[in-house]
């Protein structure tokens, strides 16, 4: 793993990227059985492991499957805030922990965020005492997940095939 020093982005090689797709498949190995594995000695492994951690490409962490906790209504939406109050409203969202994901966006809406409930009625009251008291909310689309057919914890990022190998 070198680091671009024009982009500060960190290029991956060939050990980089097995490394973390052994550990997308068990991220609880060991150094020496991820080495035996990708042909690589402990100690390199080790050093990869904790430079990409320091760098921020990847974390080692449990990922929770909301559906299996009883979380599964999700929605997508978009919502159209007043400039002047998008501060507001991005830290007023973040830290709901039903927002699963928030990005600012371009287009119709200010705002996208993936919400999970266990269930409608909780999805509405969420409508109901968030949402409409957001600061500069103008207007929202919501988007209802049907089923979900790509997520992140059933499916890893194909790192080799994302990178072009």
């Amino acid at each position: 793993m070198r680091k671009n020093k024009t982009a500060k982005l960190l290029v991956l090689d060939d050990i980089d990227k097995s490394i973390i797709q052994e550990l997308q498949i068990d991220s609880r190995q060991s150094y020496l059985s991820l080495g035996k594995k990708i042909g690589a000695s402990e100690g390199t492994i080790r050093n990869r492991v904790k430079l990409a951690l320091k760098s921020d490409v990847f974390k080692l962490r449990a990922e929770v499957n909301p559906a299996k906790i009883g979380f599964d209504f999700s929605c997508v939406i978009g919502m159209e805030i007043a400039i002047d109050k998008l501060h507001e409203a991005e830290s007023a969202l973040f830290e709901i922990p039903n927002v699963y994901f928030l990005a600012t966006s371009t287009g119709a809406f200010d705002l996208i965020a993936i919400l999970i409930f266990r269930s409608t009625y909780e999805f509405d009251s969420f409508m109901r005492g968030k949402i409409a008291k957001l600061p500069g909310i103008k207007r929202t689309q919501t988007f209802v997940n049907m089923s979900l057919i790509k997520t992140p914890w059933n499916d890893n990022v194909p790192i080799k095939k994302l990178m072009g190998d």
